[in-house]
């Protein structure tokens, strides 16, 4: 499992592993000695998601306002 650098995954991207990684976990498909990692790694892409998210509504409420003003 190659860890990707935040400025190279998207939020799709990250969303996408991380829905594959719970699949694993909760299909029982995950090898336990992996597992820690990926749970690991699925914390990672959760706070990506997080402060993706956060930095969006940011940005748009920014718009919005800026729109609101005469």
């Amino acid at each position: 499992m190659a860890a990707r650098k935040k400025s190279d995954l998207t939020y799709a991207q990250a969303s996408t592993e991380l829905e594959d990684i719970l699949d694993a976990i909760e299909s029982g498909t995950a090898d336990v000695d992996v597992l820690s990692e990926k749970v690991e790694r699925a914390a990672e892409l959760i706070r990506f998601c997080r402060e993706t998210l956060a930095g969006t509504e940011l940005r748009v409420r920014k718009v919005v306002e800026d729109l609101a003003q005469p």
